[in-house]
């Protein structure tokens, strides 16, 4: 019989990116019509390597997560 073979799958992320990202996403939710006047927070903790979102209701939450993954793959 073989012995059981495991093996982990890793990858790193450049958190220079990520920040950047966080700062693109937010410069274009700041531009945008639809989130005049609403309270949206992105906050990119690089110590935990957290990112949390904030915003009024779940559909501009949806949209501030949007923008956020569109900048993060690029």
């Amino acid at each position: 019989m073989a012995a059981a073979a495991s093996f982990d799958i890793t990858s790193s992320v450049d958190l220079q990116e990520v920040d950047n990202a966080v700062n693109q996403a937010q410069k274009e939710i700041g531009q945008r019509y639809d989130f005049k006047g609403a309270h949206i927070e992105i906050d990119f903790d690089k110590v935990k390597s957290t990112i949390t979102l904030l915003a009024d209701d779940d559909y501009k939450l949806s949209a501030v997560w949007e923008v956020l993954q569109g900048k993060m793959f690029k």
